[in-house]
């Protein structure tokens, strides 16, 4: 699914991309290591920052998504974007190999962050930086909420589950992912909440299909193995409760998000 919808799911992150690299102020001449690099937009833009002397090195755990990041690179861009399939929990790095470790929501998933984080730690040299961002609360999210919400409301509630069990919203807790970043090592750890607007241009229809096939109302369907029409009658209800986001031209869902940096 995430290789189907890449182009959309690049275009409705877009804006999150931008903030990100704003605050992380890759330079050139950096080596920048991007976890969770997915179909490889976020490392393509930070090879572009770094330059011919930099490296963008992106990391990730689906074949299929790196077969893509691949596939769309230029022979231009060779010697300074790489791509790597391996999981940051284990993976051995060089040591003091990197300026700058990055991550678009990338780093929820660790099933044990702690050790996740200390392991990146090798990796970077001292005085370099930790910057990424994750989802804050589900509660200040319609792009979670409707389709989930959508989704309850056609299938059932589904099996409850930890807040901090890996998965999207497993770092909206500023404090405790400070607590994490410090105990593996990092220092000057801060965390901010900011909202930035999604947009995905097209119709409502368009958003609501994106929004119902990936994220909580998409494990709703699976746990109640929904059939077809479920997944048309979800996809009907977040609909209407997406016309309120709609704009000319597209839709324009606000988020509330985490932004975390840290140094070593």
């Amino acid at each position: 699914k995430w290789v189907d919808y890449q182009d959309d799911l690049e275009t409705l992150f877009l804006s999150v991309r931008r903030r990100l690299l704003q605050r992380a102020k890759p330079v050139p001449g950096e080596r920048v290591l991007d976890i969770g690099c997915g179909a490889g937009a976020t490392t393509t833009d930070l090879a572009k920052l770094v330059g011919e002397d930099g490296l963008a090195v992106g990391v990730d755990i689906s074949r299929l998504l790196l077969d893509r990041a691949e596939s769309r690179k230029s022979d231009t861009q060779n010697s300074r974007l790489k791509f790597l399939l391996a999981d940051a929990l284990v993976h051995f790095f060089e040591t003091d190999a990197f300026d700058l470790m990055f991550s678009q929501f990338g780093v929820m998933f660790f099933a044990d962050p702690v050790a996740a984080f200390r392991n990146m730690l090798y990796g970077l040299r001292a005085g370099g930086r930790l910057s990424f961002v994750s989802w804050s609360a589900v509660a200040g999210n319609p792009w979670f909420t409707v389709p989930r919400d959508a989704a309850i409301e056609q299938l059932g509630k589904p099996t409850p589950s930890s807040p901090t069990a890996p998965g999207p919203l497993a770092f909206a807790n500023i404090d405790r992912v400070i607590n994490i970043l410090q105990d593996a090592g990092f220092t000057t750890c801060t965390g901010d909440v900011e909202q930035v607007d999604l947009y995905l241009p097209g119709t409502v229809e368009d958003a609501a299909f994106l929004a119902s096939n990936i994220g909580p109302s998409a494990r709703i369907v699976t746990e109640f193995n929904g059939s077809t029409e479920d997944v048309a009658e979800i996809a009907r209800k977040t609909e209407i409760g997406f016309q309120k986001y709609a704009e000319e031209g597209g839709v324009r869902v606000p988020a509330m998000l985490n932004f975390f940096e840290a140094t070593k």
